[in-house]
């Protein structure tokens, strides 16, 4: 297994469970102690973890409450989808990348490509982007929110009319055949709506968990969005209203 991607793998251990020992990591990854202890010099260098005496956990910086609680679920449904997502984006893209916890993911893997050019409402993405000294990030500013690191409302979106990007990456709160795509915050939703109508392709990054249940503020019906990223399929019936709409279901 690549650094990288142990690396990847340690931090979303760590979401699971806050903490963890070198001895049990390097009994997960199969590898020796002194790999890992390398491996969370790195984290701790960058940022992502902090050591301790015999491991580490995740800083008081990635914060507690409703995203912090959404990072730690469904962890290896949103690593897969990130994984796939991360295949569709090239060197020299520009991007909309929107805050949630699958965004976050996405954006680790594709922090190394080079040369991307990265627009998002999100303080957590745009440090994850901004580690990469090719790539450019462009930070919306607006009214903060300090639970979810995003910024939102009429600023954001005011300098959104400045930006075309060729892939709008999103998340959303539910998928189904009569509403389309929902989210649960009305400002989320405005400015993922604000995103999509401003990229040649939009991307819907969603965990299986999303399909079929109610959301509250319309992102895009399906025949709105371009491609759909998911881990496992949706069912047929779903899955047939997509087809229909031109969805590429990934």
């Amino acid at each position: 297994m690549k650094p990288q991607y142990r690396q990847l793998k340690i931090i979303d251990v760590l979401r699971r469970t806050g903490q963890a020992s070198v001895d049990e990591l390097a009994s997960k990854f199969k590898t020796s102690p002194e790999t890992i202890r390398r491996d969370l010099s790195v984290l701790a260098r960058n940022g992502k973890i902090v050591k301790v005496h015999g491991g580490a956990l995740l800083p008081n910086s990635q914060g507690e409450g409703s995203f912090q609680q959404r990072m730690s679920e469904n962890i290896v449904a949103k690593r897969i989808i990130a994984e796939k997502a991360s295949q569709l984006i090239a060197s020299g893209d520009t991007l909309f990348i929107d805050t949630g916890s699958t965004t976050l993911i996405f954006a680790e893997e594709i922090a190394s490509i080079k040369n991307l050019i990265v627009v998002t409402n999100s303080t957590e993405i745009a440090k994850v982007i901004g580690a990469n000294s090719t790539s450019q990030v462009f930070l919306l500013g607006g009214q903060y929110n300090k639970d979810n690191r995003q910024t939102t409302g009429t600023m954001a979106l005011s300098q959104l009319e400045h930006f075309y990007a060729q892939h709008a990456i999103l998340t959303i709160g539910s998928l189904s055949i009569t509403t389309g795509a929902l989210d649960f915050n009305q400002k989320e939703a405005t400015i993922a709506r604000a995103m999509l109508k401003r990229a040649k392709n939009s991307i819907l990054l969603v965990d299986s968990s999303k399909f079929n249940r109610t959301g509250s503020f319309v992102v895009a019906e399906l025949n709105e969005f371009n491609q759909l990223v998911c881990e496992i399929e949706p069912n047929q019936a779903l899955k047939t209203a997509l087809l229909a709409n031109d969805v590429e279901v990934i």
